[in-house]
């Protein structure tokens, strides 16, 4: 934990809703996000103080090159709207949750903005109170306040209360006319099953059963990379796949020891994870297309040595208890091994070592 800023002269409004925001993003988010937003917290001197998880040198944005600052706000931008669909999930499910993450910023000021690491880190994202003075809002917004003119009531139209009595006799003329052409024309529409065919279906199998459209059967690298998203590659690619609703998590682990997972998706050695499936059972992956992770590392200075992928078990997601089966393929300068396994309760985790060149 390392302090990024000290806002002199700038106390919380709320000391403990701070805490509450970040304890529902923590619940619902994956750590990329949840560390996103630095950690206010109110000093010896009763100032405001940000602090985060996050490892490395903090630099603010005016410090970065373009290039840097490019790839900055495409992280942020890349971040931010994968909240904002989560929040649009728990609003569909009436989750009042949703109400209070919707206070959370859309973007960034450049004041707002730091780069730990070269992860994006948002300060001054809670409302606080400078001395002497009212709160205000946070920092870091998505458009500026607008004024609202008050909206006049609609006009109340008079109910038109001739409509029901002329449909009621105009519905039971239509439904004699339809009586009439089933007594008359019966063989034109008689059903396919009353022509001499037995009107019960047979009872079909246990093992005819399919599975769900949303589960689809693991199949050949070729056949899935048609409908996922484009995964990055280089001199190093681990590519994870499974069929089932249930978070599981992969992490590869360098010759240095740095270990690249959700909890830390970009590591020194160059190594990052641009796509994580299921985090905490919500799932974006359209139907027909199976769950994907994958870490990779760029051409060009690439550690030599031993690495380990570790795929692991993280959370149910579905009341079935049965083994996850899973393919994780391993790309080494453009030459590609699939390995097989299955985790479940008894064993959660399952681990490949490789060697790179």
């Amino acid at each position: 934990m390392q302090r990024i800023l000290r806002d002199d002269g700038y106390p919380l409004v709320d000391l403990q809703e701070p805490a509450r925001l970040q304890g529902l993003i923590h619940r619902y988010c994956p750590p990329s996000i949840g560390n996103l937003f630095a950690i206010p917290r109110q000093g010896r001197t009763g100032d405001l103080e940000w602090w985060t998880e996050l490892t490395g040198q903090p630099r603010r944005l005016d410090e970065l090159s373009e290039a840097e600052q490019a790839l900055l706000r495409r992280q942020l931008s890349q971040r931010l709207l994968a909240l904002g669909n989560l929040i649009a999930e728990l609003e569909q499910r009436d989750d009042p949750s949703a109400a209070a993450l919707r206070a959370l910023p859309t973007a960034a000021a450049p004041d707002t903005l730091y780069s730990v690491g070269g992860e994006p880190l948002l300060i001054r994202w809670v409302p606080n109170t400078p001395e002497g003075g009212a709160g205000s809002s946070p920092a870091v917004v998505g458009t500026a306040p607008r004024s609202v003119m008050p909206t006049p009531s609609p006009a109340i139209r008079p109910r038109r209360r001739w409509v029901i009595p002329l449909l009621l006799p105009l519905l039971s003329v239509l439904a004699l006319l339809g009586l009439w052409l089933a007594f008359h024309h019966w063989e034109r529409f008689s059903l396919p099953w009353q022509q001499g065919q037995d009107p019960v279906a047979p009872l079909a199998s246990r093992d005819a059963v399919t599975s769900p459209a949303e589960f689809i059967p693991l199949s050949s690298e070729s056949d899935s990379a048609s409908t996922e998203p484009v995964l990055g590659t280089g001199d190093i690619q681990v590519t994870l796949r499974w069929s089932s609703r249930d978070d599981l998590d992969l992490a590869v682990t360098d010759p240095n020891g740095g270990t690249v997972s959700f909890t830390r998706p970009s590591i020194p050695s160059g190594g990052r994870l641009d796509v994580d499936s299921n985090a905490g059972c919500i799932s974006y992956t359209p139907v027909g297309q199976n769950p994907v992770e994958n870490v990779f590392w760029n051409s060009g200075n690439t550690p030599e040595g031993e690495y380990v992928a570790t795929v692991s078990l993280y959370k149910r997601c579905s009341g079935d208890r049965d083994p996850i089966p899973f393919d994780l393929s391993i790309t080494l300068n453009g030459s590609t091994e699939i390995h097989t396994g299955m985790v479940y309760e008894q064993s959660p985790s399952q681990s490949f070592e490789f060697s790179f060149p």
